[in-house]
């Protein structure tokens, strides 16, 4: 969350058209979840890739 509303105060500083707060919520997840895919890539362990590739929670 904390990553979210800094990403909106920067564009509040830019004045550049905020995001509806769903739409950033779903785009931070977006681009976390590209960052464990590049992590995932370039590690050689197996496990990491592994662990990082199965969800860490699940819906209820």
């Amino acid at each position: 969350m904390d990553a979210i509303d800094q990403h909106l105060e920067y564009l509040a500083e830019q004045d550049e058209d905020l995001p509806e707060p769903d739409a950033a919520l779903v785009a931070e997840l977006q681009r976390q979840l590209r960052d464990l895919d590049l992590i995932a890539n370039y590690s050689k362990s197996i496990r990491l890739r592994v662990e990082l590739r199965t969800p860490l929670s699940r819906r209820d």
